[in-house]
C-alpha cells in the first residue's frame, strides 16, 4: 500500500481564506513508502527564494505549483490519499482554485484518478464526500473523532495528545508576514507546512486508523471507500444483497424523502431496551454479567426477519401458498408475529449465524497468534461484532431499503422480557449459593441495562477474602455459575457470560454509575475505574471537572477515604478561586470548554456561547473554526449574560483577562462531585469553603462511620439513607 498525505497553505489578505480570491501558496506532501525510494516529504512553494531547505521545489505562479502537485500524485500513484480535514477544506479548495484558474485561461491538468478523472467533491448535509477514482480518500480528522474522545480536534492538540508531538504553529495573522519574508521566517513557514502533512500521515499509520475499516470492508464485501463514507447501512445491505439473491428475492430501492420523513415520525413508536432502577449508593462486591451479542442472538433464537414476519391477514412474506394458522407462530411481547425456523429459515438469522461463527473462530485463532497476526485478527473480530450489532439498528433506520418497526420492536421487546426474567430467576429461583468450601452467599440483582445485569454478592458466614470482602476468585466462581444457570434457561444461541467483578460501585441513577472493576487477563486480574453517564466522559464539561471527579472516584472507590475526597475538592475550589491568569495558564487550559460548531449562526434558535466566540474571532480577523470543529472557549468575569461572557482562550491569554471563577466553582466543579458525595451526606457548603470556614466535624456531615475518616472516626450518620461497608 502506498500512502500520500498532503496539506495546502493559502495567502490570506485579512480574514479567512476564500477559494475565489485567496491563492494556494504552498502544498506539502508526505509519502509512505518514500517517493522514488528517497523522498519522504516534499513542499511545493509558490515563489522563488534562495533557501537551504531540503525537499522543496519553487514555482513562480500558482498554476505551475498545482500542476506539479497533480503530476506528483500521478507519478507516485498512491493507493490512499489523505489529509487532516482534507475533505472539508483542502480538496474542495483545490477544486475551486482549479475552476478559478481555468476561467482565467490558465492551463491545468488536474486529473489524478486512475481513470484520468479529476477529484469530485459532493456535499451531503454538512459532510463533504470526496472521490478520486481508483484511490481511497481518507480524511484523518473524522477518523480520529470516531476513535478518540478528546476535548479539541485541532491538529496541534491531536498530535500532542495522541502522538506526543508538538506542532510548530504559524497563526493565520502571521502567515502574510512569514510568506513575505525571504529568509528565516519563510523557512519556518515551509517547515510548518511540511509538519502538517507528516502529522496527518503519522496519525493514520501510527494509530492504525484504517485497520477497523479495512476489516469491515473484508468482512462485509463492501468497498473500503464506501465503508469510510457510507456507515453501517451500506455494509448491512451489501451482505443482504448476496443472501437475498441466493433465495431469488429482491430488495427495494432506497426510500424517497417523503417516505423517510414518515418513517422518522413512526420511529417514535420504537421502544428501546430495559433499564432497571438501580439500588442507589455505594455497594460492594458486585459481579457484572453480559449477554453475548444480545440483539443478534435474539433474532437468531426467535427467527426474526423481514422474510418471516407475518403480514396482512394470516399471510407471510415468505409463504404465499399456506395459511399461517397451520403453524405455531412465534409471538413477540410487542405483538409482532413470525413463522418458526422449521417452516422457513429467516435470511437475516442465517447471515447472523455465519457472522457469529466466524467471530468465534477468529477469537480462537487469536490465542495462538503472534503480535502482528493478533492485531489483524482483533480488527477482524471487532468488525464482525460491529456487523452483528448493526442489523437490529438497520431494521429501524428510516433511510434503510428494508425497514420494519414490527421487527425492530420485536427484538427490543424480547430483550426487555429477557432482562426482567433474568432478574426474577436470580433473585427468586437462585437467591443463594454455596461454594465447595462451604462458604454461602446471598445474591440479588442491583441494576440492569439492556444486555447487562449487576449481581450483588453478600457473604452469609465468615467467607471473607482480600480487602475484607468477597475474594476475586470466589466472586468469579459465583459469577460464572450464575451465568451458566441462566444460560441453560435460554433458547440457543443466547448466552449470559461472566464479564467482571466490581469491588465497589456507586449508582446515582439509571445509566449513571462508577465502578472499581476487575477483569481477568492472561497476566492475572487487572483493575480499572469505569464510568458511565458522569461528567468524566462528557465533553461539555471542562477538563478540570473530569480530573476532579476522576480523583474523587479513586479516593472513594479504591481507598474508601471520604475525608480525603472532601479535602481534594476543597483544594481544587481554593485554587480556582485564587486563579491568576498570568501565572497559572495550565489551570486556565483545564477550564476551557468546547462545543461542536454544527451549523451557521442563523440556524441556531437561541444564542450559544461557542457561536459568540466564533463571531468574535471573525470580527477580529482570526482563523474562524470550520463547521464540524469543536470550538474552545472560557467564561470571563464581568456583568452580562452567560453567552456573552464566552471568550476565545488565546484572546484571554494575550490580554490577561480574568475568568469568572464563581461560574467555574458553582457550575462546573461542584455539581458533579456533589452528586457523588451527597451519598455520604456531604453537601455544597462543605465543599465550597474558604480559609475562614471551620473543619469537617463542625458541619455534622453524614459520612458513614464504617468509611475511614482520619480526622474524626465517629461522625453523625443520620443523613445516610443506606448502609455502607467495612472497607
Amino acid at each position: 500500500m502506498r500512502y500520500l498525505a498532503f496539506d495546502i497553505e493559502c495567502l490570506v489578505d485579512g480574514g479567512i481564506p476564500t477559494a475565489d480570491r485567496s491563492p494556494i501558496i504552498m502544498i506539502s506532501l508526505a509519502f509512505e513508502p518514500a517517493h522514488q525510494g528517497e523522498l519522504d516529504t516534499l513542499v511545493l512553494v509558490g515563489k522563488e527564494a534562495d533557501l537551504d531547505c531540503d525537499g522543496t521545489e519553487h514555482f513562480t505562479n500558482e498554476a505551475d505549483l498545482l500542476n506539479r502537485f497533480f503530476e506528483v500524485v500521478r507519478d507516485y500513484d498512491p493507493d490512499v490519499i489523505l489529509g487532516y480535514n482534507s475533505n472539508e477544506f483542502d480538496f474542495p479548495y483545490i477544486t475551486k482554485r482549479v475552476e478559478v484558474l481555468l476561467a482565467q485561461g490558465k492551463r491545468l491538468r488536474a486529473e489524478i484518478g486512475r481513470d484520468n478523472r479529476a477529484v469530485f467533491c459532493r456535499k451531503i448535509g454538512i459532510v463533504t464526500h470526496v472521490s478520486v477514482t481508483g484511490r481511497v480518500v481518507a480524511d484523518v480528522l473524522p477518523l480520529v473523532r470516531r476513535a478518540y474522545s478528546i476535548k479539541q480536534y485541532t491538529l496541534k492538540n491531536v498530535a500532542r495528545t495522541l502522538l506526543d508531538i508538538e506542532k510548530f504553529d504559524v497563526s493565520l495573522q502571521q502567515m502574510g508576514e512569514y510568506w513575505n519574508d525571504d529568509g528565516e521566517k519563510l523557512a519556518e513557514f515551509i517547515e510548518y507546512a511540511r509538519r502538517d502533512s507528516v502529522l496527518a500521515l503519522r496519525l493514520l499509520l501510527d494509530l492504525k486508523l484504517l485497520d477497523k475499516y479495512v476489516a469491515l470492508s473484508q468482512v462485509s464485501g463492501a468497498l473500503l471507500q464506501d465503508v469510510l463514507d457510507g456507515g453501517q447501512s451500506s455494509m448491512v445491505e451489501n451482505l443482504m444483497f448476496r443472501e437475498f439473491k441466493k433465495r431469488d428475492r429482491v430488495i427495494p430501492p432506497r426510500p424517497e424523502h417523503d417516505l423517510t420523513s414518515k418513517r422518522h415520525s413512526d420511529s417514535e413508536e420504537l421502544k428501546g431496551g430495559a433499564v432497571l432502577e438501580p439500588v442507589r449508593g455505594l455497594l460492594k462486591d458486585v459481579v457484572v454479567l453480559d449477554y453475548k451479542s444480545l440483539y443478534p442472538t435474539i433474532m437468531m433464537a426467535h427467527n426474526l426477519c423481514y422474510s418471516t414476519v407475518v403480514t396482512g391477514e394470516g399471510r407471510t412474506g415468505s409463504l404465499e401458498s399456506e395459511s399461517v394458522q397451520d403453524f405455531d407462530l412465534i409471538r413477540a411481547p410487542s405483538g409482532g408475529e413470525f413463522v418458526p425456523a422449521k417452516v422457513y429459515n429467516g435470511i437475516v438469522p442465517g447471515i447472523l449465524e455465519n457472522l457469529l461463527d466466524r467471530r468465534t473462530e477468529t477469537k480462537k485463532k487469536m490465542r495462538s497468534a503472534d503480535e502482528e497476526e493478533h492485531r489483524v485478527l482483533d480488527a477482524t473480530q471487532n468488525a464482525l461484532k460491529i456487523l452483528l450489532n448493526s442489523f437490529y439498528g438497520y431494521s429501524g433506520y428510516a433511510r434503510a431499503r428494508l425497514y420494519s418497526l414490527v421487527l425492530a420492536n420485536a427484538v427490543t421487546s424480547f430483550g426487555r422480557k429477557n432482562i426482567l426474567d433474568t432478574k426474577e430467576l436470580i433473585d427468586e429461583s437462585i437467591g443463594t449459593m454455596r461454594l465447595p468450601d462451604g462458604k454461602e452467599f446471598s445474591l440479588s440483582v442491583v441494576y440492569g441495562d439492556t444486555d447487562s445485569v449487576f449481581v450483588r454478592i453478600i457473604p452469609e458466614n465468615d467467607g471473607k477474602g482480600e480487602n475484607g470482602g468477597v475474594s476475586l476468585d470466589d466472586a468469579e466462581s459465583i459469577g460464572k455459575t450464575v451465568a451458566n444457570m441462566v444460560s441453560r434457561e435460554l433458547p440457543d444461541p443466547m448466552e449470559l457470560e461472566f464479564e467482571s467483578i466490581v469491588h465497589r460501585a456507586i449508582f446515582i441513577a439509571k445509566k449513571r454509575y462508577a465502578l472499581w472493576a476487575f477483569e481477568k487477563t492472561d497476566g492475572g486480574w487487572k483493575d480499572s475505574i469505569k464510568v458511565k453517564g458522569m461528567e468524566t466522559v462528557r465533553r461539555d464539561w471542562c477538563g478540570l471537572t473530569s480530573k476532579t471527579l476522576n480523583r474523587v472516584l479513586e479516593l472513594v472507590l479504591k481507598e474508601g477515604r471520604i475525608d480525603d475526597a472532601i479535602d481534594y475538592v476543597r483544594g481544587v475550589v481554593d485554587r480556582v478561586r485564587n486563579l491568576d491568569v498570568s501565572r497559572d495558564w495550565d489551570l486556565v487550559e483545564d477550564l476551557i470548554l468546547t462545543r461542536r460548531y454544527t451549523k451557521k449562526k442563523e440556524s441556531y434558535k437561541s444564542k450559544q456561547p461557542h457561536i459568540t466566540v466564533v463571531e468574535k474571532i471573525r470580527s477580529r480577523g482570526g482563523a474562524v473554526p470550520a463547521i464540524g470543529d469543536r470550538v474552545p472557549f472560557v467564561i470571563i468575569a464581568g456583568k452580562g449574560l452567560f453567552v456573552d461572557s464566552a471568550e476565545d482562550p488565546e484572546y484571554v491569554k494575550e490580554r490577561n483577562i480574568s475568568l469568572d471563577v464563581n461560574y467555574y466553582i458553582k457550575k462546573q466543579i461542584l455539581p458533579p462531585v456533589e452528586r457523588i458525595l451527597r451519598e455520604f451526606g456531604v453537601g455544597h457548603e462543605t465543599l465550597n469553603y474558604d480559609s475562614r470556614q471551620k473543619g469537617l466535624q463542625d458541619f455534622g456531615i453524614g459520612v458513614a462511620s464504617n468509611v475511614e475518616v482520619r480526622k474524626k472516626k465517629q461522625v453523625k450518620t443520620n443523613t445516610v439513607q443506606q448502609p455502607l461497608f467495612d472497607f
